[in-house]
This record gives C-alpha cells, sequence and structure tokens, in this order.
C-alpha cells in the first residue's frame, strides 16, 4: 500500500552551511526563494519537519533563539501560505504594511507577495501552503482573512492547527487517509472565515485553471503530455490554456518543468538509494537524463545525486519519504 510520510530533517549538530541549505529548500515551496538573517550569523543546529501533498505543504522549522528575519521574494504562483510563530511574537513587512502576530497567533497571506518576517526571539516557526491550484475557487472565501492576525483561541483555527500536528507527527499514513484529512483541512476554512465574522459569499464557479492544473498533475508522468491534450480535455483552445497561465505569469511548459522537479526532489528523498536517478527522471516525466539533471541543478542549486546525499546526511544515513502523487 503506497504511503505518505513526512520528511524529518536535521540535527542539533547540523553546521550553518547546512542549516541554510535546508531551509531554503523548505522555504523555496513555501516562499519562494528566501533568505535567513540571525543575530550572530550562525544558523547551526536547525532541524524540521515537511509534509507535502499535491494541495497542501506543511513545514515545522526549529530556528535558533535568537532575533532573526526571513526575506521572501514570493512565490511564483497565487498561492497562500499561514504561518504560525511558536515561541515568540513575529512582525511581518509586505509592501507598506508592517503586522505584528503575537505567540501562537496565527496570520494567512499571498505566498506571491515579498515579504520580510522578523521573529523577535526565533525559535518554532509552522507554516502552512495552500497551491494557487487548490484554492483558486476559494478566493471569495480567504480574502477576508489575509493579513489579518488570528488569535490562538480561535477554535476553528485550533482544529486547523490540529489537523497539521497530526499529519506532520505520524510516520506513514495511506493516501486514503491523507487525502481525507487534506479536505477536511480545505473544508474548515469557510467555518473559519464563518466564525471570524467574514462569512462567505456564495460559491463562484470552479476556476478552469484550477481543472486544468489538476489535469496536468494527474499527467506529469507521461513526457509526451502537451498543451493540446489539455485544451482537448477542457474543451477550450490550446490559446486559451496558455492564457490562464499567463494571467499567473508562467506558461504551460515552465509550470509542468516546476512540477516534475518538485515530484522529482521529493522522490529523491522518499525512495533514498534504492531508486537510481535516471528512473526517478523517467518516472516524473522527464525522457532526456541531461536535461534532467541541468534543470534540476538550475532549479534547486544542486545536482539530484547531491541532494539525495545531503538528504540522507540529514536523516542519519537514511532519507525519509514523503510522495506526493
Amino acid at each position: 500500500m503506497e504511503t505518505i510520510r513526512p520528511l524529518r530533517l536535521g540535527a542539533q549538530s547540523l553546521p550553518d552551511c547546512d542549516s541554510r541549505i535546508m531551509c531554503r529548500n523548505i522555504l523555496l515551496d513555501m516562499l519562494g526563494e528566501a533568505t535567513i538573517s540571525v543575530e550572530g550569523d550562525d544558523l547551526s543546529g536547525v532541524s524540521g519537519l515537511y509534509w507535502r501533498y499535491v494541495s497542501l505543504s506543511l513545514a515545522t522549522i526549529y530556528l535558533p533563539r535568537a532575533q532573526l528575519t526571513v526575506r521572501a521574494k514570493g512565490a511564483m504562483d497565487q498561492s497562500v501560505v499561514i504561518l504560525r510563530p511558536v515561541e515568540g511574537s513575529m512582525h511581518i513587512r509586505c509592501g507598506k504594511r508592517r503586522i505584528r502576530i503575537g505567540r501562537n497567533d496565527v496570520i494567512f497571506a499571498p505566498a506571491n507577495d515579498a515579504m520580510d518576517l522578523e521573529l523577535t526571539e526565533g525559535g518554532r516557526l509552522d507554516l502552512a501552503h495552500l497551491p494557487a491550484h487548490s484554492v483558486a475557487s476559494k478566493g471569495h472565501i480567504l480574502k477576508p482573512l489575509m493579513l489579518k492576525p488570528i488569535d490562538a483561541g480561535c477554535l476553528p483555527l485550533q482544529l486547523l492547527t490540529n489537523y497539521a500536528g497530526y499529519m506532520l507527527r505520524q510516520d506513514a499514513q495511506s493516501r486514503k487517509n491523507a487525502d481525507m484529512m487534506v479536505q477536511h483541512f480545505h473544508d474548515l476554512l469557510p467555518v473559519l472565515a464563518q466564525h471570524l465574522g467574514d462569512a462567505p459569499h456564495p460559491a463562484a464557479p470552479q476556476a478552469r485553471i484550477d481543472s486544468i492544473k489538476a489535469r496536468i498533475e494527474e499527467n506529469l508522468s507521461d513526457s509526451d503530455y502537451s498543451v493540446n491534450q489539455v485544451a482537448e480535455a477542457e474543451g477550450i483552445t490550446p490559446r486559451a490554456v496558455q492564457k490562464f497561465f499567463s494571467r499567473e505569469g508562467t506558461t504551460f511548459s515552465r509550470h509542468v518543468l516546476e512540477r516534475r522537479l518538485a515530484n522529482a526532489k521529493m522522490m529523491i528523498i522518499a525512495e533514498g538509494a534504492a531508486l537510481p536517478i535516471s528512473q526517478v527522471a523517467y518516472l516524473v516525466g522527464f525522457n532526456d537524463l541531461s536535461y534532467f539533471n541541468r534543470t534540476f541543478r538550475r532549479r534547486y542549486g544542486m545536482k539530484p545525486s547531491e541532494w539525495r546525499r545531503l538528504a540522507a546526511d540529514h536523516n542519519g544515513g537514511e532519507a525519509g519519504g514523503n510522495q506526493t502523487g
């Protein structure tokens, strides 16, 4: 039976350089390119938990107990990130706005916006990432929640964080259970909005881009999958498909490449040395190993084999797993 596992990274002995690489790779999927500045300029000893699924990513990062700043350039799509500082307050600078979030409070933010996160005491930071395709039809629900601190005592919020904690703590769970938990997580979003007095407007029609991206996810392993096939399945023209991606600042081909590389990165971790890099490339839809190695290195700053060795080192020689479908 296929299982979904959280990735456990880091140890107290992890040096500054490796800690920064680990943080960069986790934050890349949550906030886009990001850097961390810490008091004393030493990020040694970072550890974390990372759980990634097709419509939800979760992370807990244990940072040094010192004042630090995370500077994020912003993700490439209209995704949403949920942030919770656990051991002290946090200030968010987003555009001209500066917002304070208390310890254990939560804030929803647009992941595509550049932002600075200032953690006054460092320590644990919890993050959840809702990919654009999973929230495309929920804009009317999420908009009232954006950039508004939510008190930790809010009951629907507690249910959300409990779901997230459960998924991060479990060593393994079936895909069926993972689907159920993620669905419940998303179902709680309108409950949270209504509880806070921001009841959503009647549901908008399912966004076309949501359907397009779902079809892409189902066919990533097919190296020949094309914009023409998506267009035919959706009953629209290839040009119309390209326009949907253009509105998000990307293209069909770039989106497919990003998703294949992300799946490859997690598969390398999940399978460790048991699966050759060439097989990983094939399984995620690449039929040219040289092209795969070259684009992987350009995207993540290291070769696939280097990423596998680093992940294995972080897990005591045995890479944990997380399969994304």
